[in-house]
């Protein structure tokens, strides 16, 4: 019995990792549907305009926030394996006893 609880946290270990990747994924498409609006709004507007130069200076804010997406992919990454590492501890620790 012990080791079929134990299977389960494990298995509830990977069925988190579903969500947060759709999470993920999710912040991956509004972070390029953001892209496309702004530059597509940047384009419209003449050279020089405030207009432009306020769409142009979004772009570049939200292109540098683009930059953290591999940084959050590795920290998701990280908090899968260290999960699993500390669910395979708890195994071993149940088995002994």
């Amino acid at each position: 019995m012990k080791s079929l609880q134990t299977s389960l946290k494990k298995k509830g270990q990977l069925g988190g990792l579903s969500g947060n990747i759709i999470s993920l994924v999710v912040a991956v498409i509004i972070l390029v549907l953001g892209v496309v609006i702004i530059q597509e709004l940047r384009d419209t507007q003449t050279a020089g305009s405030e207009a432009y130069s306020s769409a142009n200076a979004s772009l570049v804010a939200v292109g540098d926030f683009s930059d953290f997406v591999p940084i959050i992919v590795i920290a998701l990454a990280a908090a899968v394996v260290i999960g699993l590492i500390l669910a395979g501890f708890a195994f071993r620790t149940g088995r002994s006893r």
